[in-house]
C-alpha cells in the first residue's frame, strides 16, 4: 500500500524528461495516484461536513433549550421580586424545576454522544476483528491449496517411481 500524496509531493514532484518531453506513463501514473487520493479526501470530507450538520443542528436545539430555560429562569426572578413570601417560594420551585431539567437535557445530550461514542469505538473494534478473521481464513486457504500442491507434486513423484520400477523390472 502506497503512502498518500501531500501537497509537498505535488510541488516538488519532477518527472523524468524523455526524447519527446515527460514520461506519459509517469505522469499518468502519478495523477492517477493524485487523482485516489484527492477523492478519499473529499469522500471524507462530505462525512465529516454532514457529522458536522448533525452536530450543528443538535447544538442548536440545546441552545434553544437553554435560552428558553435562562429566560424561564429570568421570568421566575422577576416575579419572586414582586410577590409575597409564597410567591417566593414557588418562584424558587419552578427555578429549580428548571435547573433540574436543563441539568437532565444536559445528561441525557452528553450520554447521547458518549453513546455515539462507544458504538464508533464498538464497530471500528468490530471492523477490525473481521479484517483479522478474514486474514485468519486467507491464511487457512493459502495453506490448504499448499498443501494440495504438495501431495500432487507427491502423486506425480510416485507415479515416476513405479515406471522406473516397471523399467528395471521388465529389463
Amino acid at each position: 500500500m502506497r503512502s498518500p500524496i501531500t501537497p509537498l509531493d505535488i510541488r516538488k514532484r519532477v518527472f523524468a524528461k524523455r526524447f519527446r518531453g515527460y514520461d506519459t506513463a509517469e505522469v499518468a501514473q502519478f495523477l492517477e495516484g493524485m487523482g485516489e487520493d484527492i477523492e478519499e479526501l473529499y469522500r471524507r470530507l462530505d462525512e465529516l461536513e454532514r457529522e458536522n450538520d448533525r452536530l450543528k443542528g443538535e447544538n442548536a436545539r440545546f441552545r434553544e433549550a437553554e435560552t428558553t430555560l435562562k429566560e424561564t429562569l429570568l421570568l421566575a426572578q422577576r416575579s419572586a421580586d414582586g410577590l409575597r413570601s409564597s410567591s417566593e417560594r414557588e418562584a424558587e420551585h419552578r427555578i429549580a424545576e428548571a435547573e433540574r431539567q436543563g441539568e437532565r437535557l444536559m445528561n441525557q445530550a452528553m450520554e447521547r454522544a458518549a453513546e455515539t461514542e462507544k458504538k464508533i469505538r464498538e464497530l471500528r473494534v468490530e471492523r477490525k476483528n473481521f479484517h483479522l478473521k478474514l486474514q485468519a481464513m486467507l491464511d487457512m486457504f493459502q495453506q490448504v491449496l499448499n498443501f494440495d500442491k504438495e501431495e500432487e507434486e507427491l502423486d506425480g513423484s510416485v507415479h515416476v517411481l513405479r515406471a522406473k520400477r516397471r523399467e528395471e523390472e521388465s529389463a
